[in-house]
């Protein structure tokens, strides 16, 4: 049995937890109490997306052995699962109190706090005793990143998340986090920074293929690239039309900017982005309603060209009609905020 336990650990570890579950199916039938392998179970269903029946094994586990740490440890894991904060954090308190030397425990009740959202203070504090205890775990410098995420300590949380790489340079969720950090709440023109938060998340996902969630940012860092060229574009095509009637030379003046502007500022950006990047931002483009954007962008840029060497009379409707051209690339682009 105890060479089962230890291959069912291994699947766990090597992210294989349906390999892990076949192997522990057949221990439980014969020992339906044994607790070490309810508790790996446990977090097999747990990774399998079945809460309600890890919820009865780590029951199941902690009846069997109150005192267990590893039982109350993985029992705080279901509650944070189902959303049950309070019953989490108790469940993490009493497996610290047992074993007040395993830093995992002190992880797993900073975890709990950070789910509750209530108490980022006491949160930080186990994230530390976490890594005092064990400073060369890289997961538990990730743990104290997004304690000074909850608690907008951002810089601290890019240093903790570059202690982690640090520590585990292939570390995908480190990777995805830090690329997170550069590519959320920044401002339109922090170009360098979106492009350095995309190449992160290319490199989330070399590091762990499986990590849906860098792939689904980094199709929404590129899709923010989209909208604010677009909005750059509709703002200085609405000034020119706007001035058509005051000013030939202001609405030609206007015209060139939302020229040059816009390709001067998605220049700058594809210059930033790994070549397999761009590659990446091509197939985008090649896609869906993408396509039919590049279409309304590219007749956007030519009715603004006409408008610098057209007739005084035509920039009104020139002017016009790029603002609704580019006006349609935005529409047909994924919102910024996604």
């Amino acid at each position: 049995m105890t060479r089962e336990l230890e291959l069912a650990r291994i699947r766990l570890g090597r992210g294989e937890p349906a390999a892990a579950a076949e192997l522990l199916g057949p221990l439980l039938a014969a020992e339906p109490d044994h607790v070490a392998a309810l508790v790996l179970m446990t977090h097999a269903q747990l990774a399998l997306k079945r809460p309600d029946l890890a919820d009865e094994l780590a029951r199941r586990a902690v009846d069997n052995a109150p005192e267990s740490p590893d039982a109350l440890a993985v029992l705080s894991r279901v509650h944070t699962e189902l959303g049950r904060h309070d019953e989490a954090i108790a469940a993490a308190r009493a497996a610290a109190d047992r074993q007040p030397e395993n830093p995992y425990r002190y992880n797993r009740l900073a975890w709990a706090l950070l789910e509750e959202g209530r108490h980022p203070v006491e949160a930080e504090h186990a994230a530390r005793e976490a890594i005092r205890l064990d400073p060369e775990e890289a997961d538990f410098r990730i743990t104290y990143a997004m304690v000074m995420k909850q608690l907008n300590l951002i810089e601290r949380a890019r240093q903790a998340l570059r202690d982690a790489l640090g520590l585990a340079p292939d570390n995908a969720v480190a990777r995805h986090e830090l690329a997170a950090l550069d590519v959320v709440g920044h401002h339109p023109f922090a170009l360098t920074r979106l492009a350095r938060g995309a190449s992160g998340l290319v490199g989330a996902l070399r590091a762990d293929p499986r990590q849906d969630a860098s792939r689904f940012l980094l199709d929404v860092a590129l899709r923010q690239f989209l909208v604010y060229t677009a909005i750059i574009l509709v703002l200085l095509s609405f000034v020119g039309w706007r001035t058509a009637g005051a000013s030939v030379l202001g609405a030609r003046l206007a015209a060139a900017a939302a020229v040059l502007i816009p390709v001067a500022y998605a220049g700058y950006f594809v210059a930033r982005l790994d070549p397999s990047l761009r590659v990446y931002l091509r197939g985008l483009l090649a896609h869906g309603r993408q396509r039919i954007a590049v279409a309304a962008a590219g007749l956007a840029f030519v009715l603004l060209l006409a408008a610098l060497v057209a007739p005084a009379a035509w920039l009104g409707g020139l002017l016009g009609a790029a603002t609704a051209a580019g006006f349609t690339v935005r529409l047909l682009t994924a919102p910024a905020t996604r």
